[in-house]
């Protein structure tokens, strides 16, 4: 009896215990393609208007380090400040832009400009400040061993530092890294002149490896099909309806070509008349919604043509303009060789 009460004033005291700026660095930089490089104090971030989010920690090697509610400002609001700024290029938008968040140790995270700012924007937080999550149920000896709940519960009082980025709806945590110093936005800086086509369209599109190797496409009727459903909402043109699509997951396309990307790559995917968008490693392998970004190649159960033959579509962002019609190239990029 002694031994379950003890267990419950563990677990209920554990709730109100709050890192609030724990090993928290001076500034927070950011830098690269931005008018307005900052150098930010917590006392600067912690200013700005911040959000809550809860975030279940686990990472892909299947390591727990516990439930917390984090409060934090949105990396968006913070890239907004610094203003996005592209010089010299062919191609405006800012959607092939990749963003690179670094801790004091040079350990980084990748994200694509898309899942920044056609998310919502506590997706991506730069946190200050977190609150454990305790288990309710307080009798955890009737469940499980001690050797398991004690090291769980140990883990709601760890030590975090701050500034922490947190990437709210990765299933795997791995992204979610502490003690962030500089955020480096990223002109990959491969864009091409426009071509003018009176029809848009490419008859095959190439996966090129970061290591080399090169795989083309010219079909998927080889591969595992999934249906899809997307309300195209761009933000130039504005509502255009509800989409039904057929495609392949990327996942599955690139396991199928034999290509497995490391974590810190973006994928650049393009078109012959010269648009393109950048999508994370994380956004598509770590992430739920990456489950559902595909290349299709049919629309209302009819192939392709207008905008075709493929046409890479995730139907999660909250605009339609990485949307990337008649693919002809998808290339995976080492973020550590795109800033040799």
């Amino acid at each position: 009896m002694v031994k379950k009460i003890l267990i419950s004033v563990v677990c209920f005291c554990s709730l109100y215990v709050v890192f609030a700026g724990a090993s928290a660095p001076n500034v927070l930089t950011v830098g690269g393609a931005v008018k307005q490089p900052l150098s930010l104090s917590f006392d600067d971030l912690a200013k700005r208007a911040q959000v809550t989010v809860r975030l279940a920690e686990v990472t892909s090697d299947k390591n727990y380090n516990g439930v917390f509610l984090y409060s934090g400002v949105p990396l968006k609001t913070i890239l907004e400040n610094a203003q996005i700024e592209k010089t010299g290029a062919a191609f405006k938008k800012h959607l092939d832009i990749a963003v690179v968040v670094k801790d004091r140790t040079g350990k980084s995270a990748v994200l694509s400009w898309g899942e920044i700012f056609y998310k919502n924007p506590s997706d991506i937080v730069v946190a200050l400040s977190a609150t454990p999550v305790a288990p309710h149920h307080t009798n955890c000896s009737e469940c499980h061993q001690a050797s398991f709940y004690e090291a769980a519960l140990n883990k709601l009082k760890r030590k975090i530092g701050f500034p922490k980025l947190v990437v709210a709806n990765d299933f795997f945590t791995d992204r979610s890294i502490e003690n962030i110093s500089h955020i480096e936005v990223v002109d990959l800086k491969k864009d091409k002149p426009a071509k003018k086509m009176d029809t848009l369209y490419a008859p095959t599109f190439t996966i090129a490896g970061s290591k080399g190797k090169t795989v083309e496409i010219k079909d998927l009727k080889a591969y595992r099909h999934i249906d899809i459903t997307a309300k195209e909402v761009g933000d130039g043109r504005g509502y255009h309806g509800i989409k039904h699509f057929s495609g392949v997951n990327l996942r599955e396309l690139f396991a199928n070509s034999g290509i497995y990307p490391e974590a810190d790559t973006v994928f650049l995917v393009s078109s012959p008349d010269g648009y393109q968008a950048t999508f994370s490693y994380g956004e598509i392998f770590l992430a739920p919604g990456g489950e559902r970004i595909v290349i299709a190649d049919k629309m209302d159960r009819k192939s392709l043509k207008d905008g075709g033959k493929f046409i890479l579509v995730p139907p999660d962002d909250l605009a339609a303009d990485r949307d990337v019609k008649a693919v002809n190239r998808i290339e995976i990029i080492s973020m550590e060789s795109a800033k040799k």
